[in-house]
């Protein structure tokens, strides 16, 4: 027992000296302090920043991954699985180049500089439906963007849909939106146009600049449900 109790000691002073000189900061210790309670923030939260360090994103940004609370209340993520939905967060500060490379997904807007560039400033947490295809098929752009402008909703971007198909790979092993088109109406092509993407029937990853005034039947959207202020 007193070996234990000495061992015990020895470590926790270790910790101490390694957190004074700045080796350890506490978000390192709180990685093993997970709740892994599927309906709590601290839960999503642990689950998320453990799920992009799985997947390496701290080599590919060159610094630590560190989100910020989650914002969703226990009603709220309680709500979203019984919608169907997923709770996701897109890091702050994270571009779609490094987005791109961390989900394997590879495309010609992701590089082109016509393509607005659409990073978030703060962590943007998010709701979203776990649906494998689109809804309100056969709107254009501009009804798409009114529609997702107004709160609780935010329109999706090309980084926002990045991190929705890396989650949604994720959990399924399959891919969203095959042989459908959504509207990505945060963010521009060039100066009027706006980029519509999916998947086609070879699972390639497509997008295209188009005019938001189209509309089609295979072409809907996704949304972002924001949490409760």
């Amino acid at each position: 027992m007193q070996e234990h109790s000495t061992t015990r000691e020895n470590v926790t002073k270790l910790i101490e000296q390694l957190m004074r000189n700045n080796v350890l900061h506490p978000a390192d210790i709180r990685m093993y302090q997970r709740d892994y309670a599927p309906d709590t923030p601290e839960a999503i939260r642990g689950m998320l920043e453990d799920w992009y360090r799985g997947l390496g994103i701290e080599t590919i940004i060159q610094r630590r991954l560190i989100l910020s609370d989650c914002p969703f209340t226990k009603e709220e993520i309680a709500l979203a699985k019984e919608e169907n939905e997923c709770i996701l967060c897109l890091p702050k500060a994270v571009n779609r180049v490094q987005l791109s490379t961390l989900f394997r997904i590879d495309s010609w807007a992701v590089t082109d500089r016509l393509v607005t560039r659409a990073s978030e400033a703060e962590d943007f947490w998010f709701r979203t439906k776990m649906t494998p295809s689109p809804s309100a098929m056969g709107r254009s752009g501009l009804e798409t963007l009114y529609e997702h402008e107004a709160a609780p909703y935010a329109p999706f971007s090309l980084e926002r849909y990045l991190v929705f198909i890396g989650w949604y790979r994720n959990v399924t092993g399959e891919t969203p939106d095959s042989e459908y088109w959504i509207w990505l109406p945060r963010g521009r092509y060039d100066r009027s146009g706006m980029l519509i993407a999916g998947f086609d029937r070879f699972h390639n990853f497509n997008v295209h600049g188009w005019m938001p005034q189209f509309f089609a039947s295979f072409l809907g959207s996704r949304y972002c449900i924001l949490p409760n202020k």
